[in-house]
């Protein structure tokens, strides 16, 4: 225990949590080459008590020291080796600082560990950009400290101050300490390589360069260096693309730029200033949940109120981040309040149009940035068409699909691409959907549109189908799917060498299996649509394809399937062989077997087997027959 921590009741030295030992070696022992990123995060955290003190001092008026300035200071002793970080903010308990500092509960430690051994290979820097991302920058202080003594006293008048000490060595002291101001002091002793932290002009480098943004006084031995005007009231030409990054990485802690960002100043018909931001990649672990957020923060006047303002963005567009600040909203505003506000609700309508205006813009300028969005926050995206009826066509002419004219499975294209290279007496846009994209390539559904030249787009997500459903068409032309039984093509291109099964055959075969499969399907029609192989199921009007049904099923398990419509290909050797066989021999078992065999083919075809005892049964047939055929030739 150090001589600074006072004597009384209440001291206790208690072990880090393990991932807390883990990282303090690391940053102790590894990555101490690039060390000024210890000035910014302590920095950011200051910021971020400033914010909050601020916040509650809005409807708390008994917070203690109301009336203090809201700041933070650093100052250096030279002689003591001593550099020193204090701020006004909200301040901790006792237990808020073992909560906060002894552990990293909320920070996602096991996957900061990981996401740090995996960018191992990219060298140091790489490494140091994640100490932000997952609330674990505090500790970025022992890259440069021999020992810390952190003092805290919280903004509840009743609260006492606390004392937190560390050497980084896997153990900390909490003690009771004597401060009477609100906020938190962090005393850095610095090891003997680091002494360039004493140095006052190198810490104002620092901080111009990491933390110009910050809305409050930062000052060095009494004086101020940052610019204290918020980063998104300035005009956008005083703004170098540096200080947007910096601040995004500030607002999310992402350690990547941002693909791109808006700026946003509206002074009529009301007042309010944005910066938004498109991120690279999906650090965001609320974004598939089942109740996601929109984390954009709000603003009234430059105060702080909320930081998932969901009146603010649809959800449609929660992957954006960034912050909105109003003047024309009462500063003790409640959710409750935004809900129904109609500046709240220009604010919204206009933060749309730009954040739309920003991908289009995107999309048209550098296709291969916004296919790094499109591959980020595509399923998201997506969810605009059913649920915002306003912007629909726009966000319609931003999707991207998969194509069955495409060889390479990244590809995807857009409405308005397909649109552009349908063919001239074309009038749908067809689609066919699934699991996945090569199960939907290989259906046998596609093969007289591959025929035809007539491109398909392959809607492999589970949302692709409601998309679809909601839109309609796109422009003038209608959606079609492919698997439908009402889809119309016209006759089937003819294939040299192949010889259809006599119209009586046919005739006759389809009545036979309409008798033998009773119960399992609809109905069984002669298909125009099939080219290279026997037979297939579609699906009947007014009825749900079968990926929707697939979909349906993994939620309600006692979901009834629609019986489909079995189309049987005249052309095919199968078919034909099946009618000759049924002329010969109308009783014949085995034909009756072979019925339900070719309803089981298109089922394993699609992954799924209804009885598999009947499928196993239906093989052994054609083995025995095959067989047999085989061994008389042999004779």
């Amino acid at each position: 225990m150090s001589s600074e921590t006072p004597t009384g009741h209440g001291v206790e030295e208690r072990a880090f949590q393990t991932e807390v030992q883990q990282l303090l070696h690391l940053l102790i022992h590894s990555l101490y080459t690039h060390s000024e990123i210890f000035l910014r995060e302590l920095i950011s955290n200051a910021s971020d008590a400033l914010d909050k003190v601020r916040h509650r001092a809005l409807t708390d008026k008994g917070v203690l020291d109301a009336d203090a300035d809201l700041e933070i200071s650093i100052d250096v002793s030279s002689s003591a080796k001593t550099l020193t970080l204090s701020d006004t903010g909200i301040g901790m308990t006792r237990d808020e600082v073992v909560r906060n500092i002894g552990t990293i509960a909320h920070s996602g430690s096991a996957e900061f560990l990981k996401r740090l051994a995996e960018s191992k290979e990219q060298g140091t820097q790489e490494q140091l950009k994640l100490i932000g991302q997952f609330g674990v920058g505090f500790y970025a202080v022992f890259m440069v400290a021999e020992r810390v003594v952190l003092t805290s006293r919280s903004a509840d008048p009743d609260a006492e101050a606390v004392m937190w000490e560390s050497t980084g060595d896997g153990t900390y002291t909490l003690a009771p300490a004597d401060k009477k101001e609100r906020g938190t002091e962090i005393k850095i002793y610095l090891r003997d390589d680091c002494s360039e932290y004493l140095d006052a002009h190198r810490l104002e480098g620092i901080i111009r360069r990491h933390s110009d943004f910050v809305g409050y006084p930062i000052k060095v031995g009494g004086k101020q260096v940052n610019n204290t005007a918020a980063l998104w009231t300035r005009p956008r030409s005083e703004v170098t693309a540096e200080q947007y990054n910096e601040f995004y990485t500030h607002l999310t802690g992402d350690p990547e730029a941002p693909l791109a960002h808006e700026h946003v100043i509206v002074d009529v018909p009301i007042q309010f200033y944005a910066i938004l931001y498109l991120p690279r990649q999906t650090p965001m672990p609320w974004l598939f949940n089942p109740e996601p957020k929109v984390a954009v923060h709000l603003h009234v006047r430059r105060v702080f109120i909320q930081d998932d303002c969901k009146e603010l963005l649809p959800l449609y567009l929660r992957f954006v981040r960034g912050v909105v600040d109003c003047d024309d909203l009462p500063l003790n505003v409640s959710r409750e309040t935004l809900q129904h506000s109609p500046v709240m609700a220009k604010v919204r309508a206009t933060l749309v149009r730009r954040v739309l205006s920003l991908l289009e813009d995107m999309a048209k300028k550098d296709e291969s940035q916004y296919l790094t969005f499109w591959r980020a926050y595509g399923t998201v995206l997506k969810e605009g068409v059913p649920s915002d009826t306003e912007n629909r066509d726009r966000v319609a002419g931003l999707l991207r699909f998969p194509s069955s004219l495409e060889d390479d499975p990244t590809t995807v294209v857009s409405l308005q691409t397909y649109v552009d290279r349908m063919q001239s007496d074309q009038k749908h846009i067809y689609y066919l959907a699934g699991e996945n994209r090569e199960a939907i390539a290989q259906s046998p559904l596609l093969e007289t549109f591959r025929q035809r030249g007539l491109e398909v787009l392959l809607l492999d997500e589970h949302i692709d189908e409601w998309v679809v459903n909601h839109l309609h068409k796109f422009g003038d032309k209608e959606f079609q799917a492919v698997d439908a039984a009402d889809l119309d093509l016209g006759a089937p291109p003819r294939i040299e060498g192949v010889e259809d099964a006599s119209r009586e055959q046919t005739i006759e075969l389809v009545s036979f299996l309409k008798k033998q499969l009773e119960g399992r399907v609809s109905d069984v029609k002669e298909s125009t649509r099939l080219t290279d192989s026997p037979c297939v199921l579609v699906v009947p009007q007014g009825g749900l394809s079968q990926n929707m049904e697939r979909l349906l099923k993994m939620t309600d398990r006692q979901f009834e399937a629609t019986r489909r419509v079995l189309e049987i290909n005249p052309r095919h050797a199968i078919i034909r062989n099946l009618g000759q066989v049924l002329q010969r021999d109308r009783d014949s078992a085995e034909l009756r077997e072979w019925a339900h065999v070719l309803v089981d083919y298109v089922l394993l075809g699609e992954g799924t087997v209804e009885n598999p005892q009947r499928v196993t049964r239906g093989l052994q047939s054609l083995l025995e027959v095959a067989s047999a055929s085989r061994a008389g030739q042999g004779s």
